[in-house]
């Protein structure tokens, strides 16, 4: 994939869709770092040394916030070093590119990276992240750390952060409060390095959950989110019978209204303030729905992530609220599909490429599903579903073949059928 292909792809729809749930996949890197923050300021101050643990991999290509400027690369196995400027989905970002010679024999194949500066010199298009004195929030998206361009390497990390003051901390794995700051390691491969500080919170328990609400004013709305918690919870572990159920998570609440996502253990919500409970229940059941995601998200397979959790959400909210709320949100994806501007593409053929846009991914996807489930019956399906969630699918045909595993040969060629219209 190029660069310009790449930022393309990105720019389709944010990368809060990218899934982080744990992989058997080798990481590709290990990120070892210090970042030192100053919240008054905006300032962040970042040196890294990435292992790259492929020895026959020769050339790399590294995103990071153009804001920095030039970033400081070098390593005793580094070749050259190019960079160039490109248009991101969040702003300017540059495109390094780093040749490597041969991994030599007990030489890890290391690259380091420096770079300090504002992370946000012009207020970001989308406050999915922040660098501020109430909270400190940090994913992808916003590409504060190098990041490489294919968006499907896997990374472990540790990473030391230097913060003064009292702040509190989540992370996708583990995160500890240290003298000055915080450690946040990363054992398991994943595809992001994600975590929230906060300063200014109000703290809920809830079964299996830390909730933490960083809204001003706080708490309006909350029991709601840990009533939808508990059911959704109880819902997806049940629907997932023998599938690996849903870890410990910490869910933070922010005062924005888009710009939700889900990275393993870590899920970031929008201001629920206003939300009615199919909304609030379906939203919530979307997020924890996306633990069993494993399509690759910069891919046509990114239906799977986003239709599949969004269905099952719904599913989940048609068990708490009944079949006239469930039917009332199917209706209203149908009138958003109708009324969209152009046609749109099918949700998967076997000879797709590209990433699904919005309303495929969100809308038309789901209701494919919701066809599948009338075409079989909701207890076939709920089987189907399980099976989904048990063996890590990364593919529509891999999909289509448990489909077929479940409710026939017959029921697969009609699935397939409506997913290509």
């Amino acid at each position: 994939m190029t660069v310009k292909h790449a930022i393309r792809a990105a720019s389709a729809a944010t990368i809060i869709g990218l899934t982080s749930a744990a992989s058997a996949q080798e990481a590709s890197y290990h990120y070892d770092g210090d970042l030192r923050l100053s919240p008054e300021t905006g300032m962040l101050d970042a040196d890294w040394t990435l292992t790259v643990n492929d020895g026959e991999r020769s050339e790399l290509t590294l995103f990071l916030n153009a804001a920095f400027g030039e970033a400081e690369v070098s390593g005793e196995r580094v070749r050259s070093v190019s960079s160039q400027l490109v248009d991101g989905f969040n702003g300017p970002m540059r495109a390094y590119t780093v040749m490597l010679h041969p991994e030599a024999e007990g030489q890890a194949r290391e690259v380091l990276v420096s770079y300090a500066g504002a992370l946000f010199p012009e207020p970001p298009e989308t406050a999915i992240n922040t660098l501020d004195t109430r909270k400190v929030e940090f994913t992808v998206d916003s590409f504060w750390l190098p990041f490489d361009a294919g968006f499907d390497a896997l990374m472990t990390a540790e990473l030391d952060v230097w913060l003064p003051g009292e702040w509190a901390g989540v992370a996708m794995q583990s995160i500890e409060r240290v003298p000055g700051g915080f450690q946040v390691v990363q054992e398991t491969p994943t595809l992001d390095l994600a975590f929230t500080l906060m300063a200014d919170y109000q703290r809920h328990a809830a079964p299996g959950y830390a909730i933490y609400d960083t809204r001003d004013p706080a708490g309006t709305n909350i029991d709601a989110v840990v009533g939808a918690l508990e059911h959704c919870t109880g819902y997806l572990n049940d629907l997932a019978a023998d599938a690996v159920p849903l870890p410990d998570a910490s869910i933070v609440v922010t005062s924005r209204h888009e710009g939700g996502y889900s990275r393993g253990t870590l899920i970031a919500l929008t201001d629920i303030a206003d939300s009615e409970p199919p909304a609030l229940t379906q939203f919530i059941c979307h997020e924890l729905g996306h633990y069993w995601s494993h399509g690759n998200a910069m891919t046509v397979e990114n239906w799977l992530n986003e239709s599949f959790a969004d269905y099952v959400a719904n599913m989940g909210m048609r068990e708490a609220l009944g079949d006239a709320a469930f039917e009332a949100r199917m209706a209203s994806y149908q009138r958003q599909v109708d009324g969209a501007a152009n046609p749109l593409s099918p949700v998967w053929t076997p000879q797709m490429t590209e990433r699904p846009p919005y309303l495929v991914a969100y809308r038309k996807g789901p209701l494919a599903l919701a066809r599948a489930e009338v075409l079989v019956g909701r207890e076939t399906f709920a089987r189907f579903m399980q099976a989904f969630m048990r063996e890590r699918v990364r593919t529509t045909p891999q999909m289509l073949d448990l489909f077929e595993a479940v409710a026939g040969a017959e029921h697969r060629a009609a699935f397939e059928a409506i997913l290509a219209e």
